[in-house]
């Protein structure tokens, strides 16, 4: 048998940066980069004069590199920020920042003291030590902790929060918090050493945060040249850092992919060095490469997760916008599949502006330009995307773009400046109404009436075949109506906090799909990967109209227990009722179980073994089921990272001879009785 050519030159690749080039950097090339006198730095760079004019000359070389740079700092400009957010939230979260007090993947917000231990998962306790760390080390699932925790706080988001206080209210207190922050992290945090230089896209996410922060605080009177020169050389170091770490794999992903964004801007801030022409020429090749390989044709990440997939098109429409800032042309496939992904988030977003929760969510941007929502108080949203479109709407001159996002977001002012809202401006037009539509080669099918919003799941795992952060959730859905969550995905809750956890929210039984004799869809291999996915899905029918819906679709992964499933969803849109039929062949007896999670609000109450009644603020649905009984379970739901909140999940179960056919109708029944 004769070698696949293709499989032969991943595989070499991932030997070379896997195993040989990350034992180079710690035998040779780390040392060196620690070694890097000031001196050195300054004539790789190119400049061969003392630190003072160096820095003058750096800034007037760099200035006009990023989304924006102090000149921007006028009053139209400052009048964009606060139409954006109001002027009090932004100083409220900068003193956040000023007193160490952050809400961290669901903490709420947390006092840290006056110095941040950034090798410590506040939440548990757990502190990892100053040295090279394996993965087995990092996830220490023995003794179970987050190193999402000190990874969060060491992205360095918190540079959004201050320097917009800083550019509104030329207070030196912003950029002394920075300058303190950031030189407490580079003292604590050497290079290539401890949690937070375990991979490489920790490194490439914290950079684009601390270039932000160049640009904001680069004229602060109060940051002296020695700590400028100390932070140029550290940003220096992470590109080395990343282009000898990179994290390529069989199946290249939003970790590869975040290093490779990384390397871009590093690239771009270092463009007038040799080796930041090369950072950048690898940037610029891997972008184009990377959005072929993970995205699909319709626009659809391969991952299968709503949140990467916003997180992925975080990635690619930045570098994309910092490309064009820096005249340099991305083909028009690459630009034509990133509207593809906007496309994507368009018709996943629902009326309210909220998502489905579909795959894994672990809350991770690119930039965080506010502080995660806590209760009433001002802040981002985690569940809306709406934001991306608001983005998309200026790159690409899409109207409808604009009218789902139904706001300039800060993102696009940040990204594009005055020109940004200026163009946003011009764009034209009246809400339209957007229809059920297909993306058949990511396998989702959106159903849309008047008053609901159905996501149905008939695709693949996720990365083809791996899993990654898909769910087992084959043949599942979400159903969203009247202004609510009806029936939801269980969400994610918890990667490495909680090992059992974990498998439980991405279990099958945790979706809205059926379980054959207590069995996974795909077996699981560990914490983010299955065995084998075989559920190979073929969608046999999908009609839209006016008045109907349908889909419908089968699934192999329980052939192994000679049970193959086929699904078929009927939406009357009039009268918002959905209708579910699962037939279930093959041989021989087997228990099936068929679920339906409802959101947090719904409570659920039993008329018989085969009647259900569902009731939230906007409304009652009648739920009826055939061939088998009913049972109301207690279990969890996570609308984010590191929450979790009680909700009622029904269940229909029968144990029968095959064939065998499941139903539910799920009908809206009017407003709810008071």
């Amino acid at each position: 048998m004769r070698a696949n050519p293709k499989n032969l030159r991943q595989f070499l690749r991932v030997l070379e940066h896997r195993v040989v080039r990350p034992r180079l950097w710690r035998m040779v090339l780390e040392k060196r980069t620690e070694r890097l006198s000031d001196d050195a730095f300054i004539r790789e760079c190119g400049f061969n004069r003392g630190a003072e004019p160096f820095l003058d000359w750096f800034h007037s070389t760099v200035r006009f590199r990023f989304f924006f740079h102090p000149r921007n700092r006028k009053d139209f400009f400052l009048q964009l920020i606060t139409s954006t957010q109001p002027y009090e939230v932004i100083l409220a979260q900068a003193q956040d920042v000023l007193e160490n007090r952050f809400a961290t993947l669901g903490s709420g917000k947390v006092d840290l003291g006056p110095t941040i231990n950034w090798h410590r998962d506040f939440k548990s306790g757990k502190e990892w030590p100053v040295r090279h760390l394996s993965v087995d080390e990092i996830l220490d699932l023995g003794n179970p902790s987050d190193i999402k925790v000190p990874w969060e706080l060491s992205r360095f988001h918190q540079v959004w929060w201050l320097g917009k206080a800083y550019w509104l209210t030329h207070r030196e207190e912003y950029a002394e918090k920075f300058g303190a922050l950031a030189s407490e992290w580079m003292e604590n945090n050497p290079i290539g050493k401890g949690p937070n230089w375990a991979n490489a896209m920790e490194p490439a996410i914290r950079a684009c945060n601390l270039i932000a922060g160049y640009y904001f605080f680069c004229e602060a009177k109060s940051l002296s040249p020695q700590f400028w020169l100390r932070f140029l050389k550290t940003l220096y170091a992470h590109g080395r850092f990343i282009e000898n770490n990179l994290e390529v794999s069989w199946r290249n992903g939003n970790h590869y992919l975040s290093d490779v964004v990384g390397l871009t801007f590093l690239g771009m801030f270092f463009q007038h060095t040799t080796t930041g022409k090369r950072w950048l020429r690898f940037g610029v090749e891997t972008l184009e490469e990377e959005m072929m390989e993970q995205v699909y044709p319709d626009g659809v990440n391969f991952e299968k997760s709503t949140a990467y997939h916003r997180f992925v098109l975080e990635l690619f429409s930045t570098a994309a916008i910092l490309c064009r800032t820096n005249t340099i042309r991305l083909s028009e496939d690459f630009m034509k599949r990133l509207e593809k992904m906007m496309e994507f988030v368009q018709a996943y977003t629902r009326p309210d502006g909220s998502i489905p929760l579909i795959g894994d969510a672990d809350d991770g941007r690119l930039f965080r330009f506010s502080m995660e929502k806590e209760g009433e108080e001002e802040g981002e949203e985690i569940n809306d995307h709406r934001h991306v479109l608001s983005i998309g709407a200026i790159l690409f001159g899409r109207n409808d773009f604009k009218m789902t996002a139904g706001r300039f977001a800060q993102d696009s002012l940040w990204l594009f400046g005055g020109e940004g809202f200026e163009r946003h401006q011009l764009l034209r037009g009246e809400p339209e109404t957007l229809p059920s539509i297909e993306f058949s080669e990511g396998g989702f099918y959106i159903m849309r009436g008047e008053n609901a919003h159905i996501m149905i799941d008939a695709g693949d795992l996720g990365m083809l075949g791996r899993g990654g952060h898909g769910h087992n959730d084959t043949l599942g859905f979400e159903f969203w109506a009247n202004g609510e969550p009806l029936i939801v995905d269980s969400g994610t809750y918890v990667y490495t906090a909680d090992p059992t956890a974990r498998q439980e929210f991405r279990s099958t039984r945790s979706h809205n799909t059926v379980v054959i004799d207590n069995e996974e869809i795909a077996p699981f291999a560990n914490l983010w990967t299955v065995v084998e996915d075989r559920t190979n899905p073929n969608v046999l029918v999908w009609t839209t109209s006016e008045y109907e819906d349908t889909l419908e679709a089968e699934q192999y992964g329980y052939e192994r227990f000679s049970v193959v499933h086929r699904r078929r969803f009927g939406f009357q849109k009039k009268e918002t009722a959905l209708t579910i039929t699962d037939t279930l062949t093959g041989t021989g007896e087997h228990h099936a179980e068929s679920f339906l999670h409802f959101g947090p609000h719904v409570t659920l109450e039993l008329r018989g073994n085969q009647i259900a009644v569902a009731r939230n603020a906007t409304g009652s649905y009648i739920i009826r089921a055939t061939n088998g009984s009913l049972t109301i379970l207690d279990t969890r739901f996570s609308r984010s990272y590191g929450i979790v909140e009680p909700n009622k999940t029904l269940r229909l179960a029968a144990k029968k001879q095959l064939p065998l056919v499941l139903t539910f109708e799920i009908r809206y029944d009017g407003p709810p009785q008071s």
